[in-house]
């Protein structure tokens, strides 16, 4: 029997929870997955105020603290701390200044920048001057599903503000 088999099969029964479809993703009954809108809200409405529930809790380098992910968040370069930033820039050096370098590199730097953090999509490919889908398409995704990078937001891979951490963080 395949593990997906098994897998659906722990979900009939009652066992597991699943996102259903291609690409399921399987959970405890009762364990919160989170989504973007439960980290970052809904997209406000022109002049709306933010949502109440949401306080936008920042740690002293200005990271997305949610008591829902493991790890900070960095969702926005500009508003980071200085020395982080630079940090960050210093460690993506070579793919940020080079328009080609080893795959082997990109991935021992994408490894490295999301280490200490979740990183969003955006800010990623900020820091490695590469266009987020290409850098998803390329990259991201094949380290997900060689389990080397996790998804902060797992039920929807593909969502603009999909911030990614080196697996190994979330088991230190």
């Amino acid at each position: 029997m395949d593990l997906s088999r098994i897998l659906q099969h722990l979900a009939q029964a009652g066992m597991l929870e699943s996102t259903r479809g291609r690409g399921a993703v399987y959970h405890l009954p009762g364990e919160a997955i989170p989504t973007p809108e439960d980290i970052f809200g809904t997209a406000p409405a022109i002049s709306a105020p933010s949502s109440p529930n949401l306080v936008d809790h920042r740690d002293a380098e200005v990271c997305l603290l949610s008591d829902q992910l493991s790890l900070p968040i960095i969702d926005d370069l500009a508003r980071l701390s200085a020395p982080l930033r630079q940090r960050l820039e210093a460690l993506a050096a070579e793919p940020r200044s080079k328009g080609r370098v080893s795959r082997e590199k990109m991935i021992e730097v994408v490894q490295v920048l999301c280490a200490k953090h979740f990183i969003s999509l955006r800010c990623l490919a900020e820091l490695v001057n590469r266009k987020p889908d290409t850098l998803r398409d390329q990259y991201l995704t094949g380290l997900v599903q060689e389990r080397k990078l996790s998804l902060a937001f797992p039920k929807t891979p593909t969502h603009e503000r999909q911030a990614y951490c080196a697996s190994s963080a979330l088991s230190e």
